[in-house]
């Protein structure tokens, strides 16, 4: 079974932004499975995103916390001082308001920070973008997401209700930056139903309503009410760590590699397929140049209906995460 269409390689965002499926991403360091240091590594990215530009990458996701955007964008403006690319050739996805970052993992204040820790949390935001345009050499960029719905511990506030509120204001104040041109589109990351249902209350025009949410999904996390709720109000659902970030032995699952088998693809391969058939976006990493190219190989093959269902049935059992539940932010 073949796809030859361009279906599965763009998706069209409901403000009319279209974006591209896959994008490479742009965390790099070892915050999985260790316990005497976890942290983000921004020097990987010199050759890796030049790595996937040469591949033949155009998406790029991106984050504040990351600490890789002035890399990206160096990189970026030295295609476009040659001619080789121009701004509209590439997708940019950045993200802001990450919470403050646990004391083990090197990141500051100046990267992460908790609302109940900021004086004005809406100057803050707009302070964060003008910091991330400026790294990147940009002057907008094609996706903006709110990073995390919230902090990770007990805010200090007396107002139960602090955490919905400073996300409206967090939103509202992307919608400000998106009306000045500063992003094409907005969303989110990391929300659950309940963080979503509560953003559209406090802000219910439909127009203002996220473009994206982009959570962590592989075949041994999936949360298909989520994915339901999302599609039905023209969401769109971003997986990252689409591979678990290797951990979990998932590229050495036995359903994956037989399916894999049964097509000569790579298990990897597989897994990013899955995730475009089932209507979402992608985020795969590689520091490998062939992994790269093979990764976005996935359009002269398509999965059958059992296949699809097999590969859905190994994440039936309790979500398996690389990164923290969602469902424990307020």
């Amino acid at each position: 079974m073949t796809d030859n269409t361009d279906d599965l390689r763009n998706v069209t965002l409901h403000n009319g932004v279209t974006m591209p499926t896959l994008a490479f991403g742009c965390a790099f360091g070892d915050w999985v499975g260790r316990s005497d240091f976890q942290g983000f590594l921004p020097e990987q990215a010199w050759r890796a995103v030049t790595m996937a530009l040469d591949s033949g990458y155009r998406a790029f996701d991106g984050a504040r916390a990351y600490g890789t955007e002035r890399i990206v964008g160096t990189l970026l403006g030295q295609r476009f001082a040659s001619g080789e690319l121009r701004r509209e050739d590439v997708f940019i996805t950045t993200k802001l308001a990450h919470p403050a970052a646990p004391p083990h993992i090197n990141i500051s204040h100046k990267r992460t920070w908790d609302a109940d820790k900021v004086e004005d949390i809406a100057q803050r935001v707009r302070d964060d973008m003008v910091d991330t345009l400026d790294d990147l050499g940009l002057g907008y960029v094609d996706l903006l997401l709110m990073h995390w719905p919230g902090g990770f511990g007990q805010h200090t506030k007396a107002d139960p209700d602090f955490p919905r509120k400073a996300r409206a204001t967090i939103w509202r104040t992307f919608c400000e930056l998106a009306d000045k041109g500063a992003a094409r589109a907005i969303g989110v990351s990391n929300f659950t139903i309940g963080h979503l249902q509560a953003l559209m209350e406090d802000i219910p025009e439909p127009e203002r309503r996220p473009s994206v949410n982009q959570v962590e999904i592989h075949p041994y996390c999936r949360d298909p009410e989520l994915e339901a709720f999302c599609r039905e109000r023209g969401i769109v659902v971003t997986a990252y760590a689409p591979f678990a970030s290797g951990t979990f032995g998932l590229l050495q699952d036995p359903v994956l590699t037989a399916i894999a088998e049964r097509h000569g693809k790579t298990t990897g391969q597989i897994v990013l397929r899955w995730h475009l058939q089932s209507g979402r976006t992608a985020l795969p990493k590689t520091s490998k140049t062939e992994r790269m190219v093979e990764n976005r190989d996935l359009f002269d093959f398509a999965l059958g209906d059992d296949e699809m269902q097999a590969i859905d049935a190994l994440g039936a059992d309790a979500a398996r995460r690389t990164c923290p539940d969602p469902t424990s932010v307020a």
